[in-house]
């Protein structure tokens, strides 16, 4: 066996751990972010109208507000879509999984790093970590297909 060989294999998934939690993470902030964003907009929006709808009582007025109002309800369906679409909620659902999925994958090495003492990783092992990554990347891929595939409703 090539024990220095497999230091060197779990080494390196160790590294594509970390890379991809730091990935990871940054999208899972920016999709939090963004789904944030559009909620609260959709909502601050929402209320003006009835505010602006509310105040139309006031002589003069009346027609600009009403305008305003229906100008802003136009923007909610406009920013709705674009949640719709782009799905900034459910990313960061997702993400959030990976991210969870990659830090127990990443104590679990840390884990079994510091019961080797001077030892080597025993091959079996580092092929189980590396076939674990590769699990959570092809199940974050298969996800986002999924969110990304327009679903047809049964006919």
């Amino acid at each position: 066996m090539d024990s220095g060989g497999d230091s060197g294999r779990f080494d390196f998934i160790k590294s594509e751990v970390d890379s991809l939690l730091r990935r990871f993470r940054k999208r899972r902030k920016r999709d939090k972010r963004k789904a944030f964003a559009l909620q609260m907009s959709t909502v601050t929006l929402s209320a003006t109208i009835s505010v602006l709808l509310g105040l139309r009582n006031f002589a003069g007025a009346e027609s600009l507000l009403a305008n305003i109002a229906l100008a802003l309800g136009a923007l909610i369906t406009v920013l709705a879509a674009a949640d719709a679409f782009f799905g900034h909620r459910e990313l960061w659902i997702l993400r959030t999984r990976t991210v969870r999925d990659l830090e127990e994958l990443s104590r679990d090495m840390a884990y079994y790093q510091s019961s080797l003492g001077t030892g080597q990783p025993e091959r079996a092992e580092v092929d189980t970590f590396f076939e674990r990554l590769g699990e959570i990347v092809k199940k974050d891929s298969e996800d986002w297909g999924r969110l990304r595939t327009p679903t047809v409703p049964n006919q």
